[in-house]
């Protein structure tokens, strides 16, 4: 029996014929479970080829392992028919595991395609940002949390100062550069709880939750300075930017998401009216 294991789990048969009584050592059904609880093993069909005829004999073979049980004398045609179906069950197991691993990997792959597919219907090619139809569920998310907690939040649109100037002269190369700039140079001062997305063209979006129109401005202002007094480097020219901001808070359970995103428009046109480069909240007399 011992040798036998050592043989099986370095030749690795296509199948064993084993029998009971192999003195000294290990009998047959010791041996069968031994190759069961072997992982190189385990797998390999058994046919028990013996002497004992006792049915409880038989049964001992199975629960051991054995795929069947042979008793001896035997009919030569018998046993090798009995070799041939148990090798073609073993191919066709074979065969099958390997179909169900391809499948799962198929699967997998397919899995992870529509993951790859959800997240660009969600994101901005350019900027990798949220794009504006992710954006506008984010802030349906933060429309129930204030309807659970009257916690107001603001949402600040912001547009880059004279940007198609910098396409005309630099080129649109150097647009693109400035806008993935930006939003790297934004995504780094915000909060995790707080939301960005590339809005349209040079516009970007963002929901500031539990945050009220006067702490929205201060971080507004923040951005402001820090994008303005930040050096863009392109090939060999350095481009100054500036950006202009305009905030609304959403604080009103009759007020729509549409309603609050057209109020921080209006504001942002007022600031680019009045000189560019500001923070400018929503007046109610823009109405």
């Amino acid at each position: 029996g011992e040798g036998a294991l050592r043989q099986a789990e370095f030749a690795r048969p296509d199948l064993i014929l084993l029998d009971v009584m192999m003195p000294p050592g290990i009998n047959g059904f010791e041996t069968c479970r031994r190759l069961k609880a072997n992982e190189t093993t385990k797998e390999i069909p058994v046919i028990f080829l013996t002497a004992l005829a006792d049915a409880i004999d038989k049964v001992k073979g199975i629960e051991a392992g054995g795929a069947d049980y042979v008793t001896k004398p035997f009919e030569g045609l018998e046993l090798l028919a009995r070799i041939k179906t148990h090798l073609e069950l073993s191919r066709y197991r074979k065969k099958l595991e390997q179909t169900n691993q391809e499948l799962r990997q198929a699967n997998e792959a397919l899995l992870e395609s529509r993951k790859q597919l959800e997240l660009a219907a969600k994101t901005d090619p350019l900027t990798q940002l949220p794009n504006r139809r992710e954006m506008l569920e984010r802030i349906r998310y933060e429309k129930i949390r204030f309807e659970r907690s009257q916690n107001v939040f603001t949402l600040a649109l912001c547009d880059i100062d004279n940007f198609k100037q910098v396409n005309d002269t630099f080129g649109h190369d150097c647009g693109d550069f400035i806008l993935v700039s930006i939003a790297g140079l934004i995504r780094s001062m915000i909060r995790k709880q707080d939301h960005l997305a590339r809005w349209g063209g040079e516009e970007f979006l963002f929901a500031f939750p539990e945050t009220d129109v006067k702490g929205g401005k201060v971080v507004c202002e923040k951005l402001r300075e820090t994008i303005t007094e930040h050096a863009y480097q392109y090939k060999n020219h350095t481009i100054s930017i500036t950006i202009t901001f305009g905030l609304s808070v959403f604080g009103d359970y009759s007020m729509e998401i549409e309603e609050c995103i057209k109020k921080a428009d209006q504001a942002l046109y007022r600031g680019k009216k009045h000189g560019k480069n500001c923070v400018v909240p929503f007046r109610e007399e823009e109405k």
